[in-house]
């Protein structure tokens, strides 16, 4: 799944500012994960404009600052539902603490994260 950057809401504020250093309007960007609550719903997207960095830092916005340009899903995803949070990612993302690890700095999941990622990107 691809989507394209048409307006920036401040993860901090959620008001709509012209500009963030992880994003940019117009920017197209693959979707690692998708995250649904009662609250609205989430993308994860590589913060990075080069996404083959070696050192990515996948954030989590605003699914209403996008427009979808490919609609084609990773076959790795998978539907995960947990405290009503509906989640469509890889299951080993999905596990409880996956995210801390890899923000942290994890080897395990760091090397995960990088193989699941190259999967999501090959399939965009």
């Amino acid at each position: 799944m691809i989507v394209r950057c048409v307006q920036i809401i401040s993860p901090t504020s959620g008001e709509v500012i012209n500009d963030h250093p992880g994003i940019r309007i117009g920017a197209e960007c693959p979707v690692l994960e998708v995250i649904t609550t009662a609250s609205g719903v989430l993308l994860r997207i590589p913060e990075r404009s080069n996404i083959t960095a070696e050192l990515d830092s996948p954030g989590l916005w605003e699914a209403a600052m996008f427009t979808e340009v490919s609609s084609r899903m990773p076959d790795c995803w998978v539907a995960g539902l947990e405290n009503g949070q509906l989640t469509l990612a890889p299951k080993e993302w999905q596990r409880p603490g996956f995210w801390e690890d890899y923000f942290d700095d994890k080897p395990s999941a760091r090397a995960e994260y990088a193989r699941l990622r190259a999967e999501i990107l090959s399939q965009a």
